[in-house]
């Protein structure tokens, strides 16, 4: 056997290496070994997905993007995905595309505390008070639950202020 045959690693190893040289902060590395992965198994999910959480880390949402969508492509029904990609639209400028995300999220995953958060604070930027304040009480429920105080806090604090400023409250936007 050629040491060549010996040194061939499987889509899998550079799966592994993408994520070792992930935890060390090696971007450049990172991104070869996941890449690699991908040209062996095009269709290695989570490669596409951490690349995709890479780019993000780095601001290059555009290439995140494009990292989700292929991960979709593969795993229509990860409402982490959906989370994901609706994060970098909304930072892209996509906002029908990050709306559409988070519902989708929302609706794989109606218990997804921070799909709720953030849809909340999309309905916000256009105000849409009854939206905001419904899905910020539902992710103050889940954060409870969870035990994610400081998240919480911040719901419920968001719900007051929204509730001055829509004159609404938690009971009157309980089903939209």
């Amino acid at each position: 056997m050629s040491s060549e045959q010996q040194t061939e690693k499987t889509a899998e190893e550079y799966f592994k290496d993408g994520l070792a040289f992930s935890k060390l902060g090696d971007d450049r590395r990172t991104f070869e070994s996941y890449k690699k992965c991908i040209e062996l198994d095009p269709d290695h999910f989570l490669a596409h997905f951490n690349i995709g959480i890479r780019y993000g880390k780095l601001r290059m949402n555009l290439e995140a993007s494009k990292s989700f969508r292929e991960a979709l492509r593969l795993k229509p029904e990860a409402p982490m995905v959906h989370y994901s990609l609706a994060v970098v639209s909304n930072l892209i400028g996509e906002m029908d595309e990050a709306f559409k995300h988070y519902k989708e999220a929302l609706r794989i995953n109606p218990d997804f505390g921070r799909a709720h958060s953030n849809i909340a604070m999309l309905y916000y930027g256009i105000k849409s008070g009854k939206e905001t304040i419904h899905h910020l009480a539902r992710a103050a429920e889940l954060f409870k639950e969870t035990g994610d105080e400081f998240m919480e806090k911040n719901a419920r604090d968001l719900i007051e202020e929204c509730g001055r400023e829509f004159n609404l409250t938690p009971e009157d936007c309980k089903t939209l």
